[in-house]
């Protein structure tokens, strides 16, 4: 067997970053009130947020005593990253008979935070694994007989993104570090599949992405629902990786699932640290390692009402596959005969009071609440398909 490489507690660990995608529109509500206003003018380089970031990195003394953050260049230890997926809000309306209207503002951010390594459990791999991932989503609300203005949006955003960055920081301090004792076998979460046409709940999803992205481009409904899309992947690798920490699995790795800018630039980063020209793996690739991709898919989201309650129901779905070649696939774990067995399922529900004085559609935060539970059940019953694969290959 090859060296056995165990991370310890107060490894240390450089900042690399606060990201968002460069292919965001300026006239987008992320843009307009958070990106804009605290990057002072600097170019759409992707990294605005970072100065920003890092003095609420920087500020928070007992993550930096943690991490052990060090400001070496080039810099030492493993890479830890933010993203800003999202920043939108919407607004209800609240009409009381012989009250003015009441307005509920709801800004809504979602965040990511990597930590990342280039240290295989095997030390004679060169692969990028995320040591620990966590996205949140932080909505604030703003209640109030006037509607918020412009300038208002811009101090609730950053308030928010804020309160997202700190508790990014808060779980990562109790959590970051890797328990794995010996990965018998990698996993990735490579794809998530949604229904076409989309339900209306889901639908509505993409239409206030678009919304708020301010994006006029005929493929801007592609490009939110690989938003979307990516959002759900990483909500439900963080699942797994938590379902697996419950279950004190610790002889299996996660790759972080793909994303653009952390290939783009974390791994630059870990190359260029590292002096090495041999290439990282960021790929379950079942040739080079002990690979299999963890597929997913939301199979079903349907409506139940009961008087003025309605409740959003919405299933997941999951298998693991090894892949034997460009097309060619084996659907694991081989002990279990009957392929339904082998795929993990969940639905999620979340509810909410509809009335006449009360004039709302489902807003974001209660279908992505109805997700996020599905993602947790789903990658819970995942776990002892992740633990035989583990143990047959």
């Amino acid at each position: 067997m090859p060296s056995i490489v165990r991370a310890q507690t107060g490894q240390s660990h450089f900042f690399a970053g606060c990201y968002y995608d460069t292919s965001l529109s300026k006239a987008s509500t992320l843009f307009k009130n958070l990106i804009r206003p605290v990057s002072a003018g600097r170019d759409n380089d992707g990294a605005e947020l970072t100065p920003y970031v890092r003095e609420i990195v920087e500020g928070r003394k007992d993550f930096v005593a943690v991490a052990q953050l060090n400001g070496e260049n080039p810099p030492r230890g493993n890479p830890i990253a933010m993203s800003v997926t999202r920043a939108q809000h919407e607004v209800i309306t609240v009409l009381t008979p012989g009250l003015p209207p009441e307005y509920l503002t709801t800004i809504s951010v979602s965040a990511a935070f990597d930590v990342m390594t280039d240290q295989a459990a095997f030390r004679n791999q060169n692969r990028f694994e995320s040591i620990y991932s966590n996205m949140i989503i932080v909505n604030q609300v703003i209640h109030s007989r006037k509607q918020v203005t412009e300038t208002d949006l811009v101090k609730y955003y950053q308030t928010t993104f804020k309160a997202a960055a700190e508790e990014l920081l808060e779980r990562a301090m109790k959590t970051m570090r890797d328990k794995r004792e010996r990965a018998s076998a990698v996993f990735q979460v490579k794809n998530m599949v949604l229904p076409n046409p989309l339900p209306p709940d889901l639908e509505a999803l993409i239409i206030g992405g678009i919304e708020a992205s301010a994006d006029k481009n005929p493929n801007a409904r592609e490009e939110e629902l690989k938003k979307l899309t990516r959002e759900i992947k990483h909500i439900y690798s963080l699942m797994i990786m938590d379902a697996l920490d419950k279950a004190k699995v610790t002889n299996v790795a996660i790759l972080p699932p793909e994303s653009p800018w952390a290939e783009a630039r974390i791994l630059s980063r870990l190359k260029e640290r590292l002096n090495i020209n041999a290439e990282i793996l960021a790929q379950p690739d079942a040739s080079r390692m002990n690979g299999f991709e963890i597929r997913a898919g939301i199979t079903a989201v349907n409506r139940a009402k009961s008087g003025s309650t309605t409740q959003v129901n919405l299933t997941m779905g999951s298998r693991i596959v090894r892949m034997k070649g460009p097309d060619a696939a084996d659907h694991v774990p081989m002990s279990i005969q009957d392929p339904m067995k082998k795929v993990a399922i969940f639905t999620g529900a979340r509810s909410f009071i509809e009335s006449a004085s009360f004039k709302r559609g489902v807003t974001r935060d209660i279908t992505m609440s109805a997700i996020r539970d599905a993602a947790e059940g789903t990658a819970k019953a995942l776990v002892p398909l992740l633990k035989t694969t583990a143990n047959e290959f």
